[in-house]
């Protein structure tokens, strides 16, 4: 075989040998080290095992370079039912879609809220104006049904300033 078959073959032989090495190391119950691809059977103690493979996190990454980082020998993996089930792409899926809808209603509720607040801050405002101008005592005049300007005598002039100091009273915080 020529040199430049033997050397795509060395370069894969090269990218594979990280991966070649024992990747358990515990003491069984006769005291021999045992090493092994597959994780120890359960009737090996947490404590016997010395070495595990360490999972990559985003800080030992290599970024692809095929070198894998050296850790500290961790324990065994935690049993089955102490680890978190991991969810699929569809299902973070729509729990991201879930919580964008509950933030979007959450605004709209909180834009309502605030559009409501404004409205009845104006009408307060106009009530309370309106009820300086009914307690001044100056002439007012009220447009009727046909259009035309009448003036309101004292009997209505007392029975508007009770109706807008009611509203005020029920409907308009005191400030």
């Amino acid at each position: 075989m020529s040199t430049r078959h033997l050397l795509p073959l060395l370069l894969v032989a090269l990218a594979a040998a990280p991966f070649a090495h024992a990747q358990y190391k515990w003491k069984d119950a006769n005291g021999r080290m045992v090493y092994s691809d597959m994780p120890p059977p359960t009737s090996v103690a947490p404590s016997a095992v010395l070495q595990a493979p360490a999972r990559p996190t985003p800080a030992t990454d290599s970024g692809g370079s095929g070198a894998t980082a050296k850790a500290a020998p961790t324990p065994a993996p935690a049993p089955a039912a102490a680890v978190a089930p991991v969810q699929s792409a569809a299902d973070r899926e729509l729990e991201f879609r879930k919580r964008r809808l509950e933030k979007a209603e959450a605004e709209r509720k909180a834009a309502d809220e605030a559009t409501r607040t404004k409205q009845t801050a104006a009408v307060c405002e106009d009530t309370r104006a309106f009820l300086r101008t009914l307690e001044s005592g100056s002439r007012v005049a009220m447009t009727n049904s046909a259009g035309e300007r009448e003036f309101i005598d004292d009997a209505q002039r007392t029975a508007r300033i009770d109706q807008a100091r009611e509203s005020l009273r029920k409907h308009c915080p005191t400030t």
